[in-house]
């Protein structure tokens, strides 16, 4: 985190679209989306804990409670695995094209997607929201993104916030001082400049952070905001 140098390196899966960190920092988890395949891997070591398959194009992960939750793209299912062993313990249907999970305000899992709909893990009734693929939890509201309009959609409607250039918002996260951080994509993403911004909902403002060509996750650590520039080959801070 100092100075970017690579600590260590493994070849693991072969289309890996996401990765998260357990709270103890020992162990990641990938979601390898074409073989449909999540691992689990040591941290330090990189050896690999598990691995599962689960079909279906694995894309979002969150840990909740030693299950690790996993939504299926072209499955349109959540599936949870015991975070220790990779063994399914239950399966959640919901609405086609499930992407990024969260953690509510009120304690409930919600499941972004590209259906126009946010749906909750608990079983009551989705909600209107962005069609694409994020969600984040700022300032005790949830947001989402609709990914071709290139606006910003709270979940349950209403407001709708058009980001500052005509990109096309992919991943959303919390940043400091309840802001939000969007990294949104040109039109041909591995060729055009995309755009990272933060987006203050208090005052409306937003502020241009970057401009790689297709950026992915972005996300805050102190003050620091790291960004996958995956057109660009680096990660950006």
């Amino acid at each position: 985190m100092k100075d970017g140098l690579a600590k260590g390196s493994a070849a693991i899966g072969s289309d890996v679209v996401a990765v998260i960190v357990s709270d103890d920092g020992a162990t990641a988890y990938l979601a390898d989306s074409s073989p449909g395949d999540v691992y689990a891997v040591t941290l330090p070591a990189l050896k690999v804990a598990w691995q599962h398959h689960v079909g279906g194009a694995p894309f979002g992960l969150l840990l909740r409670g030693g299950r690790l939750l996993v939504s299926l793209f072209s499955g349109a299912l959540v599936v949870e695995l015991d975070s220790k062993s990779g063994a399914q313990l239950a399966a959640h249907t919901v609405h086609e094209g499930p992407a990024v999970l969260a953690i509510g305000p009120d304690g409930r899992v919600v499941v972004a997607g590209t259906r126009g709909v946010l749906d909750y893990l608990d079983g009551t009734m989705s909600t209107s929201a962005g069609n694409g693929f994020a969600v984040a939890v700022v300032g005790g509201k949830v947001w989402t993104a609709d990914y071709e309009r290139a606006e910003l959609v709270p979940a349950g409607g209403g407001l709708r916030v058009g980001l500052p250039l005509p990109l096309f918002p992919f991943w959303l996260a919390a940043g400091s001082r309840d802001t939000l951080l969007i990294a949104a994509e040109g039109a041909t993403e591995d060729t055009d400049p995309g755009g990272v911004f933060s987006y203050d909902p208090m005052t409306g403002a937003f502020k241009t952070l970057a401009r790689p060509k297709d950026p992915d996750q972005v996300v805050q650590s102190g003050s620091t905001v790291l960004v996958a520039a995956h057109g660009d080959r680096q990660h950006l801070s």
